[in-house]
């Protein structure tokens, strides 16, 4: 098996990953007698989810599709982060040990009983760095150990972690089948959730029937007779943000998540929306030591040449605004500025002077040269906008003025990840300026910039700041917001040496045009078993 499971899209790993609740308040008066009784829904990704398998996948894609297949231990609420039942009923946190009643009666789709034992099952597959997880370190810290007693479930682990509780959580579990034969459900589903898969198209779409006898909901709220659940699910990958906006204007598809300047018309239209929070722009720099970007004199010439606050106005079409953190995505566990005062000022001359006392001199064509090596930097960059690709060009020609030479390669979400996240030469992209990796939890990094590269780990930008790796594993042994003012500091120093550095964030809307929901979405992920279908 491999050490690790490369993403489709985006990156998007949640701290308190995607299951949400908030009560059952409806938007415009709607209330359960406008609900339809088996009726049908439909609702987009926006690239191919890849394998379906929620112990191997990391992307909002196939996070997605896992929201209608399978449940967590505990239901959280996005705005507010209060945690709610769901597989458990009850649960208790004593620091560096969880315990997790689970309900009775539980069932897999293969129709099996999923029990505490299955649970445990699936904490231990996940903390064995065997099976290749993305969620080993993220949401299972590698000391995690899990037992079962009868319908209770055990968590410890040997020293404290911060945001435990919502991490195990929030794990989206599956049953004994796909856990004995992982590849069963690459394609397909085994899960406990209300729904499961029918068929998979790639790069086109999946479905989904709902189960029967399906009766423990989040907050006890949804079973498989509840009116409004639909009998059937459908989830297109459309990769055109405009197109998007058409199909729900439509009514073709019942709900998406549309930003940018799509949305000024979708909203025209007076459609019910709910609205969180996503990190928009992100500049990753490849630390390779073969490449110009493993210099820190570069990095910071680079972003010194780049005026912050109009790249995010372009890169957001003027909708958002500048990032103070890593862990943007509510609820956010820590409530802190790590930006503000770190990053140096726009400076063009001061930038061209950085590099100069850096060794970079002019050479052939006014391309800067350093030990007979040119400044080529080879830029990655998510072209499904044009508000993005107008940030890319605005970059491209900020960094030829500063006298680098620029390649710009563009693409869709698949195509980003696979050149910087999942690129077999790690030598062969210098810096991402279209991949965002976003939590809501800043322990949720610490793998993705520090610790091994791939494919023994998942550092693919090879960051090594000693400084970061000291804080952020100090944090990690601290419990909840005690924690919060240490990872300030870890994020802060890989800001400081230019490693990572958030840009801007977006207010994004999942709009609805004949459904809703009972929950709100997390990073544009709906929970499956809220979605209620109108007449």
């Amino acid at each position: 098996m491999e050490v690790r499971s490369v993403p489709t899209i985006i990156l998007v790993t949640l701290g308190l990953l995607s299951l949400v609740s908030c009560g059952n308040t409806l938007p415009n008066g709607i209330s359960s007698t406008d609900y339809a009784k088996d009726g049908s829904f439909t609702t987009v990704v926006s690239t191919d989810p890849g394998n379906l398998h929620p112990l191997l996948t990391n992307s909002i894609s196939g996070q997605a599709i896992n929201s209608y297949t399978n449940d967590s231990l505990l239901a959280t609420d996005a705005k507010t982060g209060a945690t709610g039942p769901y597989l458990a009923e009850t649960w208790s946190d004593a620091g560096t040990s969880l315990t997790f009643t689970l309900e009775k009666s539980i069932t897999c789709q293969d129709g099996t009983p999923f029990t505490a034992q299955t649970a445990a099952d699936n904490i231990n597959w996940i903390a064995d760095p065997k099976n290749g997880s993305p969620w080993l370190g993220v949401s299972v810290p590698e000391s995690t150990a899990a037992t079962a007693d009868s319908d209770v479930l055990t968590v410890t682990t040997a020293e404290p972690a911060p945001f435990l509780l919502e991490r195990i959580g929030g794990l989206k579990l599956v049953c004994k089948a796909a856990l004995d034969d992982p590849s069963s459900i690459r394609n397909g589903s085994n899960g406990t959730g209300l729904f499961q898969v029918t068929e998979v198209v790639a790069n086109d779409h999946v479905m989904l029937e709902r189960r029967e006898g399906y009766e423990w909901g989040p907050n006890g709220e949804t079973t498989s007779d509840t009116l409004g659940v639909p009998k059937s699910v459908t989830i297109k990958v459309v990769s055109d943000p405009a197109t998007t906006a058409n199909l729900v204007l439509t009514g073709s598809v019942n709900a998406a998540a549309i930003g940018g300047p799509d949305r000024d018309r979708v909203e025209s239209v007076g459609l019910d929306s709910m609205d969180y929070t996503s990190l928009s722009g992100q500049f990753i720099f490849n630390n390779n030591a073969a490449l110009p970007t493993s210099d820190k004199e570069v990095r910071a010439a680079l972003l010194q040449a780049i005026d912050l606050e109009d790249y995010t106005a372009i890169n957001t079409g003027g909708k958002g605004s500048r990032a103070t953190a890593l862990a943007v995505s509510e609820p956010r566990s820590c409530d802190y500025d790590s930006v503000t005062g770190v990053l140096p000022n726009f400076d063009v001359e001061a930038a061209k002077k950085r590099l100069n006392d850096a060794g970079w001199r002019s050479g052939g064509g006014g391309i800067l040269a350093k030990d007979g090596n040119p400044l080529v930097l080879d830029v990655v960059f998510n072209d499904s906008r044009d508000t993005s690709s107008a940030a890319a060009e605005y970059v491209l020609n900020r960094w030829e003025a500063l006298g680098a030479h620029v390649e710009l390669r563009g693409g869709d979400n698949n195509f980003v990840v696979s050149e910087t996240y999942g690129a077999k030469d790690p030598t062969s992209w210098d810096i991402s300026i279209g991949l965002a990796v976003q939590s809501s939890a800043p322990s949720t990094f610490l793998p993705y910039f520090s610790g091994p590269t791939p494919p023994a780990g998942a550092n693919f930008a090879g960051i090594d700041n000693p400084k970061y790796a000291e804080l952020a594993a100090a944090a990690s042994v601290l419990p909840g917001q005690q924690s919060c003012p240490v990872w300030k500091d870890a994020e802060q120093a890989l800001f400081a040496d230019f490693d990572v550095v958030p840009i801007s964030v977006s207010p994004n809307y999942m709009y609805f045009n004949g459904a809703t929901s009972l929950y709100a979405p997390a990073g544009g992920i709906l929970v499956g078993a809220g979605v209620r279908v109108l007449r």
